[in-house]
């Protein structure tokens, strides 16, 4: 049996004040919001990609945050972003969410921009995995990272008994071809509703949402339709609000995380900003 509960997490964002300090308080303050709204698992530090932007000392402090809150429901499950450009500082981060036995799992990325070879991310992947000592769901994201795990690598990395999952965010067109070498318990992550809908149909069995920070009772509804009938009806009010949640800014002016947080703050409830060049406009790029 796959020992997390939850098929569906949402990942939220991370808050930062006016001068980009990290805001762990106001973070798990959203993540207490949805609680109450009915969301029981959480991926912090993760799929919005602010991760990279935070020192390994601020990931401590977030865990540690995390980890002393009192708030969370006992049926609650919470994952961490685990990845780095340096390895020794991944496995730190690991050595330390080893120590605290509220956080349920880690999501396992690969460094970005380095593009590793399959060896060298086998081996990193191997290294984190055995330190976190945690059940792991690996993030597969080349468009983003430059690296694409193979599906040889990942029958290797399966074999961990701590390897739960897949998070695939590139060839969603392979999947019903590697499932059936994988645990029947192996589940596959969507990241993001966008094409949710084919991808349930092609096999993925899970859902790390960004929409569900925005409308997390429709989330939940459209979740458990989707994953008990494979198929939902997308002309639904809940749905069509849940695609717009997730498509982020209609004019295209600013990227999602920004548009995002300005969703999530009102009047007396500012949710913060985005470490710069997120949110940035072009006047303030300008240096007269």
């Amino acid at each position: 049996m796959n020992p997390l509960t939850h098929t569906l997490h949402v990942a939220v964002p991370t808050a930062f004040n006016k001068n980009e300090g990290l805001d762990s308080q106001k973070t798990i303050a959203h993540m207490l919001h949805l609680q109450d709204q009915g969301i029981r698992s959480f991926l912090v530090c993760g799929s919005t990609g602010e991760q990279h932007s935070l020192s390994l000392e601020e990931k401590n402090d977030l865990v540690d945050a995390l980890a002393s809150e009192t708030m969370f429901a006992h049926d609650t499950e919470l994952l961490f972003g685990v990845a780095g450009i340096r390895y020794q500082d991944t496995q730190k981060l690991a050595e330390h969410i080893a120590q605290i036995p509220k956080i349920a799992g880690i999501v396992l990325g690969f460094p970005p921009y380095l593009c590793p070879t399959q060896p060298e991310a086998l081996a990193y992947a191997k290294g984190v995995i055995h330190t976190a000592n945690k059940p792991v769901i690996l993030y597969n994201n080349p468009r983003r990272t430059g690296f694409d795990l193979h599906d040889d690598s990942l029958f290797d990395l399966a074999k961990e008994p701590l390897v739960v999952g897949l998070k695939e965010a590139g060839d969603i067109q392979r999947i019903p071809t590697i499932k059936p070498h994988l645990s029947p318990d192996f589940r596959f992550y969507a990241g993001g509703e966008q094409g949710l809908i084919e991808k349930v149909q092609l096999g993925f069995g899970g859902l790390s949402s960004m929409a569900g920070n925005l409308c997390p009772q429709e989330i939940i509804d459209c979740w458990q339709e989707l994953a008990e009938s494979k198929t939902l009806d997308p002309h639904t009010p809940a749905w069509l609000r849940i695609t717009a949640a997730a498509a982020g800014d209609p004019t295209h002016m600013i990227s999602y995380l920004p548009w995002l947080k300005q969703q999530l703050s009102s009047p007396g409830s500012d949710f913060g900003v985005c470490r710069a060049p997120l949110g940035m406009t072009s006047s303030e790029g300008v240096d007269l």
